[in-house]
């Protein structure tokens, strides 16, 4: 199996995972102490929704494509995986707009570290999809002989 399609893969299966997991911390940012709002930690809101799709289609195109597919499916996939990362960045930018007084690490969890992580691991093996030393299978031969 190939590097890039493996970073895609696991890149995808981190996306999924980090949307289900806790990306902040409600009595940290907000000050609240109350089971009512635990739910928006899990993806901070409709955040996990997203990461997770894209993880999701992400995962999929990886499962499916054989051989090689050229420019056809990477730059979706590089697209897919800036948008994960853009979401990422937006909600450490939101934290540190809060500013909480415990600090930054203190107010941000796992999820939206494995989400960063998917995203970036997904975002190389789409670029190396994207590279242009991918040679078609006897292709070699032709241009070493000229």
């Amino acid at each position: 199996m190939r590097l890039n399609r493996m970073l895609v893969l696991i890149g995808g299966f981190f996306l999924i995972l980090g949307s289900r997991l806790p990306w902040m911390s409600v009595p940290v940012l907000f000050g609240v102490e109350d089971p009512a709002f635990e739910a928006i930690e899990i993806g901070w809101e409709d955040n996990g929704f997203i990461t997770g799709g894209i993880g999701l289609i992400l995962l999929v195109i990886g499962i499916f494509w054989k051989g090689i597919i050229g420019k056809r499916y990477s730059i979706p996939c590089a697209i897919l995986a800036v948008l994960a990362v853009l979401v990422v960045i937006g909600c450490f930018q939101r934290v540190l707009e809060i500013d909480p007084v415990a600090g930054f690490l203190a107010a941000t969890d796992v999820g939206i570290y494995v989400t960063l992580t998917g995203a970036l691991l997904a975002l190389i093996g789409a670029i190396k999809l994207t590279s242009a030393d991918q040679e078609r299978p006897g292709t070699t031969v032709l241009s070493s002989s000229l």
